[in-house]
């Protein structure tokens, strides 16, 4: 439903989208800081803008709409989060007022590494289309031109592209994720991820369950797949003491999956011996693997 109502408000302002359009080029720099510049736009150019929204709504309509998923994503599903869950997202919308927009464009227009299309969709409801910039990076070597009066002539400026595809869309306090690698690179959450993960190891460490917890922990930290995996454990934190109180469920798991893990003389821990057992231990907690129930086959849901 969210996609329709978008893309009837669209509807409703397309004939005349004057002043209702805003264009954001958006630069993202290695200390995660976010500098915005806006250029104009004719009534003419919004209205275009607003049509390749309207096709790329219209593709979207009927897709299912889940949770987003730090560890991944299933094709033709979209990711909806909150606006609180991205952290980044405050520096960004700071970056697109007026008192803190770039004067200019930077000599290299090719540092901007998003675009943001801003609509006002009624007097109290905006929707916010991002998209990575199109890299013409490819063509450095090469020459770009267009036909004039029969000739081909090169264009001597640089370009920045805006294509008939968005990535992410901004609405009601709710992202809504097209491409689930652009969360990332936009929204810089693997910073973010790293965080969370910190906060799953501190509930895995207070359960006293793993030993040699410290070295575990370093290494978890440093490994990108199981950061994903404890940042999606922090969306239900109860299913580690759930995990770690049916201890036995554990050893069972083990023997089943033939998994290399070995348990403490006592039996109460999980001995943790190298990065092999990484990815095995943070699908135990995340309660990953099951049995078919037909088949009795086993088997890992990489996305739990």
């Amino acid at each position: 439903m969210v996609i329709e109502r978008i893309r009837e408000k669209l509807w409703e302002i397309f004939e005349n989208p004057d002043g209702k359009v805003s264009l954001y080029f958006t630069i993202k720099d290695y200390r995660n800081r976010y500098n915005s510049y806006k250029p104009g736009t004719s009534n003419a150019m919004n209205k275009e803008l607003i049509g390749i929204l309207l096709d790329v709504m219209a593709e979207l309509e009927g897709k299912q709409l889940m949770p987003f998923n730090p560890i991944g994503s299933l094709e033709d599903v979209l990711e909806v989060c909150d606006y609180d869950s991205v952290d980044s997202l405050t520096r960004i919308w700071d970056s697109l007022t007026d008192s803190k927009l770039l004067e200019a464009p930077p000599e290299d227009i090719s540092k901007f590494t998003f675009y943001c299309l801003v609509v006002q969709l009624n007097e109290d409801k905006q929707a916010y289309f991002f998209r990575r910039i199109t890299n013409f990076k490819k063509l450095k070597k090469g020459i770009i031109g267009q036909l004039v009066s029969g000739d081909y002539q090169k264009i001597e400026a640089e370009l920045l592209g805006i294509d008939n595809y968005v990535d992410i869309i901004g609405y009601d306090g709710k992202l809504i994720a097209i491409n689930h690698v652009s969360m990332e690179r936009i929204f810089d959450i693997k910073t973010q991820y790293r965080e969370s993960a910190m906060r799953t190891l501190a509930l895995i460490k207070d359960t006293g369950r793993i030993e040699n917890f410290a070295r575990f922990e370093e290494d978890s930290i440093n490994d990108g797949r199981v950061i994903r995996g404890l940042t999606r454990i922090l969306q239900d934190p109860s299913k580690v003491d759930r995990c770690f109180e049916n201890f036995e469920k554990i050893k069972e798991l083990v023997h089943t999956m033939q998994l290399n893990i070995r348990f403490s003389e006592d039996g109460s821990q999980l001995v943790y011996e190298d990065k092999n057992q990484l990815q095995n231990i943070t699908l135990i907690i995340r309660d990953a693997y099951y049995q078919t129930f037909i088949t009795e086959r086993y088997g890992v849901d990489e996305l739990a």
